[in-house]
């Protein structure tokens, strides 16, 4: 347990520091003084209804994964599962990566839905996090593929990467649907946790997997937009039509534990994707750093939401 505590901690900083230079990086030639003073002017009621829009998008989470563990879950189900979704989020800020907060979010269910197993609501958690990364998986090779057919500027490993790792995913699906592995692994104990995992994806579940996939594909639009909200509240610039080509890349990637809630990684990449159209490096870094802002608040005030 100590060393377990010592490797949070550890990552925690590694992934500080990281974010710090990342941060020195993008921000060094940039008058930071001035984009703090914009940050400062952004209207009140502005706030309050990206927060509300934000809390939306968490219900839409919150819907997938209740979808995933129980049959036909009510709207005091829906609720019950946001609000352990609020308490992840808001976690999720203190542990090693983004998804950090998976570890601890389907604790508040156990008293609450005494006939399901620990195992099994841990194992939910982690179903539907493969899901919705399913889902970021395709979007971002859509968006590669579409962005390279209107001559969208980006290295050419990047399509082929997400190229890979769409073909990963569809294998995997492949395989869950289709081989036995109770057949093959069910004799070695330290599988079983796995294959508890792994029958979530099997007989009358796989309608609830591709219900639970259609959800996150047709909602990723829901979670990329608030971005354009933000470029038009800064004059950023930023299209649609490039947003969406964009930020599901983005997020693809800023999903890999390599920086503190994103900042540093965000920026870099909002510069390096939305700085070849010829878009202002401050402006493009506004929006950016508002967005991380954002998702903070949205977890800090889920976060005490949760706790009341």
């Amino acid at each position: 347990m100590l060393k377990t505590v010592k490797g949070i901690f550890g990552s925690k900083i590694v992934r500080f520091l990281f974010s710090v230079g990342l941060v020195y990086f993008a921000f060094r030639k940039i008058d930071v003084g001035n984009l703090l003073t914009q940050l400062r002017m952004v209207p009140w009621w502005f706030l309050v209804v990206m927060i509300a829009y934000l809390f939306f998008s968490m219900g839409i989470g919150a819907i997938r994964w209740a979808l995933v563990i129980l049959d036909k879950p009510s709207w005091t189900d829906f609720k019950k599962f946001l609000n352990a979704s609020f308490r992840g989020n808001f976690y999720s800020l203190f542990f090693p990566s983004a998804v950090g907060g998976d570890i601890v979010k389907w604790l508040p269910l156990v008293s609450q839905y005494p006939s399901l197993s620990k195992t099994k609501l841990a194992s939910s958690v982690l179903v539907d996090r493969i899901i919705g990364l399913s889902a970021f998986v395709f979007m971002a090779f859509v968006s590669a593929l579409v962005g390279k057919m209107l001559n969208f500027r980006y290295p050419n490993y990047l399509f082929w990467m997400f190229f890979l790792l769409f073909l990963v995913t569809l294998l995997f699906y492949v395989l869950v649907f289709t081989v036995d592995f109770h057949k093959i692994f069910g004799k070695f104990v330290f599988m079983r946790r796995v294959l508890v995992v792994l029958d979530a994806f099997k007989g009358e579940n796989k309608k609830r997997v591709f219900l639970c996939l259609l959800i996150s594909i047709v909602s990723e639009p829901v979670w990329i937009l608030p971005n354009y909200f933000y470029s038009l509240l800064f004059g950023t610039g930023m299209s649609l039509l490039s947003i969406f080509i964009f930020l599901p890349i983005i997020n693809l990637i800023i999903v890999l534990p390599i920086s503190f809630a994103g900042f540093g990684a965000r920026e870099n990449l909002f510069i390096f994707f939305f700085g070849q159209l010829g878009l202002s490096t401050e402006k493009i870094l506004l929006v950016s750093t508002f967005s991380g802002i954002m998702n903070i608040l949205n977890a800090l005030l889920g976060g005490l939401i949760s706790l009341i």
